[in-house]
């Protein structure tokens, strides 16, 4: 394999969708797999791999145990993006991560911040950042009360709307503070860095900053905004 080439790197994406990134890669010469907890979008994602030539056995289900159906040592690569923000078993999550990846591998996974101060999928300003309960049940009515906030479900009256919003938000989102996601991670061997892509990403997207400035952008924009981990099987 050449220097920068994708040839034979296996890639796996955890948490695949419709498997638009797999199908991507595999578009241009990756091995790539994915692995999701929906069959429904999983079957969307199959039936396009079929229609462009590829094998639909590229896209998993995630087996009951929460396991992925992939070998021991298989991935170079390992990624995901917006999934962290609903995995409630960080511990599951890091061993297969730690277990699918080869000695050295690598993984780049991003999701929203915890402090950030508009939740990503619901559009509702600082709710999430209150403990589940009445508090944040509270803080979602007051918001979809003030005509702020995705609009779904505008269908429904507004304590059902923000009935569906708040057991959304209870049940399949799980803001980690990226300490603990990165002691996790470390935990079950995995190397770890939020504070490197965090400060390319700016340098990135604003090259007339100052060097001196990077830092401290970097750090509000991985607790403020989005948290990319990179990540290395020790």
């Amino acid at each position: 394999m050449g220097r920068g080439s994708p040839e034979g790197v296996r890639v796996l994406d955890v948490g695949c969708g419709r498997g638009d990134t797999v199908a991507w890669l595999l578009a241009r010469g990756w091995r790539a797999y994915g692995v999701d907890v929906s069959s429904a979008y999983l079957e969307h994602g199959r039936d396009y791999l079929l229609k462009v030539g590829e094998n639909p056995e590229h896209l998993q289900l995630l087996c009951d145990d929460l396991t992925y159906p992939f070998d021991d040592d298989y991935f170079e690569l390992v990624l995901s993006d917006q999934v962290i923000e609903h995995v409630s078993d960080l511990g599951a999550f890091a061993r297969e991560i730690f277990r699918v990846s080869t000695h050295g591998g690598v993984g780049l996974h991003i999701y929203p911040a915890k402090w950030r101060p508009v939740e990503v999928h619901m559009m509702t300003p600082f709710a999430h950042w209150f403990p589940k309960g009445p508090a944040r049940r509270t803080a979602i009515f007051s918001a979809l009360f003030l005509g702020l906030g995705a609009p779904y479900f505008k269908e429904f009256p507004l304590r059902e709307r923000a009935e569906i919003f708040s057991r959304f938000s209870e049940g399949e989102t799980f803001y980690h503070s990226i300490g603990r996601t990165a002691a996790t991670l470390e935990y079950y061997g995995l190397g770890c860095d939020a504070i490197a892509p965090s400060r390319h990403k700016v340098a990135f997207h604003a090259p007339q900053l100052p060097t001196p400035t990077i830092a401290g952008f970097g750090w509000l924009y991985r607790h403020a905004f989005s948290v990319a981990l990179y990540t290395r099987k020790l």
